[in-house]
């Protein structure tokens, strides 16, 4: 995957939003979906919420550092590419359906997955109010 000079671990910061919008008995979870182009293969990372069962027991996950807010978790290929990250969450309602997302660029592990730089730059933070 990418690397990146901090080794520390990602931290999460939960908005106030966000935390009203999940339900009881959810996480939040950083999850990826693999892509294939010809012979190559990359993925993108997504923002979901899942259950909080989910979230603990598979394997697949890695907990994130959220401080006192909800589980957060990341796919164990979605993690190389938050290391040394602060990432905050928002979430947003569109036509009443829930819509979260966080301040990392819409196509990083795209952008990892072709070799292209994956510190964060200006333009990489959205706009969370």
């Amino acid at each position: 995957m990418g690397s990146t000079e901090s080794t520390h671990p990602p931290v999460v910061r939960v908005s106030s939003r966000a935390r009203a919008e999940l339900r009881a008995g959810e996480a939040l979870v950083f999850d990826w979906t693999g892509l294939a182009f010809c012979c190559a293969v990359a993925g993108e990372l997504s923002l979901r919420p899942t259950t909080l069962q989910e979230a603990q027991r598979s394997s697949a996950y890695l907990p994130l550092s959220s401080g006192d807010g909800p589980l957060v978790v990341a796919h164990r290929r979605a993690y190389p590419l938050l290391v040394g990250r602060d990432i905050e969450v928002d979430c947003r309602r569109r036509l009443g359906v829930r819509s979260f997302f966080s301040s990392l660029p819409p196509d990083l592990g795209l952008r990892t997955s072709f070799g292209c730089e994956t510190s964060p730059g200006p333009g990489d933070q959205r706009g969370l109010a």
